[in-house]
């Protein structure tokens, strides 16, 4: 029986299948990528969007012609502004995606799962904190209605410790994401690239709880004028979410230098 030859341009039923396995991993793994720099990105935009829109929108509308960078007390306070759907908006999108991360372990995915429900309750348990954009005596926006009050009446304290709390929790689960799961290796002998994107691990992680500190101190130190007209804790959760934002940046392989 003469041999049967294979034309060249046919490739084996196994390693059309091994192919097409392979072809779908690495879609995978570039749209994993692709969600994680989408989250870095959203991260380091958003103390800087808030802070352009709301001024924006306030010289647009403004009759007084207010001078000056108009900055609330906290990134938590522009839900009371009219930026609140980009903060609401930014945060629900933070919290889908670490409610849908697999991560490395199940350490990774459970720690992960938490960041994302607080982001979201974050999101949804505004802050007790009254907005500027009103007026400059610091009153309370009109439009500022939410799940548990209307536009006449102020939120119940319950909800702000719910905000308070959360943001809390959220902040420190990055930190720990940065400075404990985004360090592990697969080898004990990781590459140069590797051990360079953990430095920058470790360092957002640092900063991350540097600026929870920071902020508890300034709760305990500063009354409510010196805290509104210092913009302390502003600074410090910007900072922090920026730093929330370089870490995962690095993590999608955003930035060059540092990847294998």
């Amino acid at each position: 029986m003469p041999a049967v030859i294979m034309p060249p341009d046919i490739i084996p039923p196994a390693q059309a299948l091994s192919d097409a396995r392979a072809e779908d991993s690495n879609a995978l793994v570039l749209n994993f990528l692709t969600l994680r720099k989408a989250v870095g990105y959203i991260g380091l935009a958003l103390p800087f969007a808030l802070v352009a829109g709301e001024n924006l929108r306030d010289r647009l509308l403004s009759d007084a012609g207010r001078m000056g960078v108009l900055l609330e007390s906290s990134i938590s306070a522009y839900f009371h502004t009219g930026m609140r759907e980009v903060f609401v908006g930014s945060l629900c999108a933070i919290g889908v995606f670490l409610l849908a991360y697999r991560g490395y372990d199940r350490r990774d995915r459970v720690l992960s799962n938490i960041a994302g429900v607080c982001a979201l309750l974050v999101a949804l348990f505004p802050t007790f904190e009254a907005s500027r954009e009103a007026s400059d005596t610091a009153t309370r926006a009109p439009d500022s209605v939410t799940f548990f009050s209307g536009a006449d009446a102020p939120d119940p304290h319950v909800v702000g410790y719910v905000h308070f709390a959360a943001a809390a929790a959220f902040f420190a689960l990055l930190a720990w994401i940065s400075l404990v799961q985004f360090t592990k290796s697969d080898t004990s002998a990781p590459t140069r690239e590797k051990r360079e994107r953990n430095i920058i691990y470790r360092l957002c992680g640092w900063v991350i709880l540097g600026c929870i500190a920071a902020i508890a101190v300034a709760k305990l130190l500063l009354d409510d004028a010196a805290e509104r007209s210092s913009h302390f804790v502003f600074w410090f959760e910007a900072i922090a979410v920026v730093a929330f934002g370089i870490s995962w940046l690095v993590k999608g392989e955003a930035i060059a230098g540092v990847n294998d």
